[in-house]
């Protein structure tokens, strides 16, 4: 859980601009933006190169800034401190997160061939240590996966929340003046296959079909999210002010 940071400034939204052109330097205003500065342990540039030898840049990248902002390996979800190497129906693979609570994980092909070699493809492996482990391809490369895979931490770990029930689509309306999309594909394709939302100071994530929705906000400080108090929706979870 991401405590709120009284005199934090607002997160902006300018890293937007970047996710079609360079998707690392857009996850690092992002994790930079939104997650305050904590003390930390010192790290040796030598020995942090020496760890990050090998695995692709945009993972490498994650793990130079979980170094300055240490919530990053706390998400309730997280990238893994110490990719781990494993087996699955489509080969060798390195997994670098796990799904905490289910049986998941997401993992790249290894080594690491071809030319995709610099931005790989990701494995999502359903019940890996059971007999029948399940894999499929995650739509976006891995310095797209990760930027959606912080947008989903964050936003669970945000101390501010809000979360609407299941409402007709078409409720969406009054919100798209307000936010702005994050050209990805949708998140978890095959479960909720959720789009991320920006405005300042705010993460949204939908989940909709041609006839239902749902939408949930988290936020870094409380007033943030009154405003959503306006547009009539039914919360399950509401933490703006009444």
């Amino acid at each position: 859980m991401i405590t709120e940071a009284a005199t934090w400034p607002v997160p902006g939204i300018g890293w937007v601009d970047h996710v079609g052109t360079d998707a690392i330097r857009a996850l690092e205003e992002l994790v930079l933006g939104w997650f305050p500065a904590e003390a930390s342990e010192p790290v040796e540039e030598e020995s942090m190169a020496d760890d990050l030898a090998d695995v692709p840049e945009a993972l490498a990248a994650f793990h130079r800034l979980a170094r300055v902002r240490p919530v990053l390996h706390r998400f309730h979800d997280p990238v893994l401190e110490q990719p781990r190497r494993a087996t699955g129906p489509l080969g060798d693979r390195l997994v670098f997160a796990m799904w905490n609570g289910a049986s998941m994980d997401w993992s790249i092909p290894w080594p690491l061939e071809g030319p995709s070699a610099a931005d790989p493809r990701v494995w999502h492996t359903e019940d890996p240590d059971g007999s029948d482990p399940e894999t499929s391809l995650e739509e976006e490369p891995l310095s797209r996966f990760l930027l959606q895979f912080t947008l989903f931490g964050a936003m669970n770990a945000a101390p501010y929340q809000a979360w609407s029930y299941c409402m007709p689509t078409e409720r969406l309306d009054t919100l798209w003046d307000m936010l702005r999309p994050v050209p990805l594909n949708p998140f978890m394709p095959t479960y909720t296959a959720e789009k991320f939302f920006v405005a300042p100071g705010l993460l949204a994530q939908i989940s909709s079909d041609e006839t239902e929705a749902v939408v949930a906000f988290a936020a870094l400080k409380r007033e943030l999210l009154t405003p959503l108090g306006a547009h009539g929706f039914r919360w399950r979870r509401f933490d703006g002010e009444a």
